[in-house]
């Protein structure tokens, strides 16, 4: 994983999941050589907004990061 800012640098097998990734997937991850580390929120606020013309209809979805809410008209 590279860092998104600064001189970007590489951590080789490094990834961040959720607290709630059960541990035979944390155990699978070691074994294929994964360094991972857990945090109960690993991204975010995410808000997104699907446009579906052929069903006219707005898809909305937002993560659970705080008062985060998606609009459309």
């Amino acid at each position: 994983m590279r860092d998104s800012f600064g001189e970007h640098e590489i951590f080789p097998g490094r990834i961040l999941l959720n607290d709630a990734i059960p541990d035979w997937v944390r155990r699978d991850l070691k074994a294929r050589g994964y360094k991972p580390e857990y945090a109960s929120r690993t991204s975010g606020p995410i808000n997104a907004i699907l446009i579906d013309p052929a069903q006219k209809t707005f898809w909305g979805g937002s993560s659970n990061h705080g008062e985060d809410y998606g609009i459309a008209w």
